[in-house]
């Protein structure tokens, strides 16, 4: 699911023209605690804690996506996408903006996974998880157990139309600049000065 948030965060930088590096990795920021969770404490603690409620993840979250932005974006994107470097180095300078775009990535993750799944730690610590349920999953409770059927068709519900819009952001962005507008946004290039022909 995580992939499937990429293509919320590039809407919100079109329409806010927003930092497209501090969105994305606000909006997967969250489920890093997913990984960790079911590594280290399968059974004990559910897979959607700390990062996955808005306490946490307007501090905690937003911390580690600007960390996350600042030393890691950059030379991921250029080393496995040929992002160009300078070009993602200046994109991911922390400034307050970037902040307020790491910080909207996260809240644009919870927002999303809180329509779908019937656990829910939101409003943790101070609303019990199992109380938040997704209407979407209200909405399919005929199909059977809100942890099943209902869950699986609320799913469904919303990771269709966020992988068709991710396919069309793909192929709306196709060209020689693709990697750079998926990673940096389309406005990384805007503003170069032009290249003039020469005359004799």
């Amino acid at each position: 699911m995580t992939p499937l948030h990429y293509p919320v965060a590039y809407g919100i930088s079109r329409v806010t023209r927003l930092p497209l590096p501090g969105l994305v990795v606000g909006a997967v920021m969250p489920d890093i605690e997913v990984l960790f969770l079911r590594l280290f404490f399968a059974g004990i603690v559910p897979d959607h804690f700390i990062l996955h409620s808005l306490i946490g993840g307007l501090t905690l979250g937003t911390v580690l996506a600007v960390f996350s932005v600042r030393f890691i974006y950059a030379p991921l994107i250029s080393t496995f996408f040929g992002v160009d470097r300078t070009r993602a180095s200046s994109a991911c300078k922390v400034t307050p903006l970037l902040v307020v775009s790491c910080l909207v990535g996260v809240l644009s993750h919870i927002a999303v996974d809180v329509t779908m799944h019937w656990y829910n730690p939101v409003l943790w610590p101070w609303v019990d998880p199992y109380a938040v349920i997704g209407p979407f999953v209200l909405l399919f409770a005929s199909l059977g157990s809100i942890n099943g059927p209902a869950f699986e068709a609320a799913n469904m519900l919303v990771s269709v139309p966020l992988a068709v819009w991710g396919l069309v952001i793909l192929m709306t962005n196709r060209g020689p600049m693709l990697w750079e507008h998926i990673w940096l946004g389309p406005s990384s290039t805007a503003g170069e000065p032009i290249q003039l022909p020469e005359t004799a």
